[in-house]
């Protein structure tokens, strides 16, 4: 029990630190260059989880491609849940499948732009990922590294001889 709460502890102080700091760097780019000046090419944007998360709301709401990587989050708790209910095959499914969906839909803003105004005058350009990223992404595969140790340790339990 006090492994499951150890490993839980790390993996959710991981996801809040990934959300706390900046994850992804932006480019500002124009939508219509036309009779504008020229972009600067130090106009960049660091988000931070939070915000992408909220914007990840917002981005199925009007059907982004890049805001699938948000569903990562609601996996990345039912992955949470199946390891502490001790349902290891499952949690280990779902922290593979929050790494997955939350790395290739996030991976798919370098070829989707997003809107960075209302006015419909800029876009958001992926640049890199960040520190913030990576940690978010760590807290699921932290959990599902304790379901596999988990499991293991279920299926051969050890023998001891006095």
């Amino acid at each position: 029990m006090k492994y499951r709460i150890s490993a839980l502890g790390l993996s959710l102080f991981l996801y809040g630190i990934g959300l706390a700091i900046p994850c992804l760097l932006f480019n500002v780019v124009p939508i219509n260059p036309v009779g504008m000046m020229p972009s600067d090419p130090n106009d960049v944007y660091a988000m931070k989880g939070i915000e992408l998360t909220f914007f990840g709301i917002i981005g199925l709401f009007f059907l982004q491609i890049p805001a699938i990587g948000w569903l990562a989050n609601p996996i990345y708790w039912a992955c949470c849940t199946t390891f502490m209910m001790q349902r290891y095959r499952r949690s280990i499914i779902a922290g593979i499948a929050a790494i997955l969906i939350g790395f290739g839909g996030t991976f798919s803003a370098f070829w989707f732009n997003l809107p960075a105004d209302s006015g419909g005058v800029a876009e958001f350009a992926l640049n890199q990922f960040l520190l913030g990223f990576w940690l978010w992404l760590a807290a699921p595969g932290l959990i599902a590294l304790a379901s596999v140790i988990s499991l293991y340790k279920r299926a051969s339990p050890i023998t001891r001889y006095k």
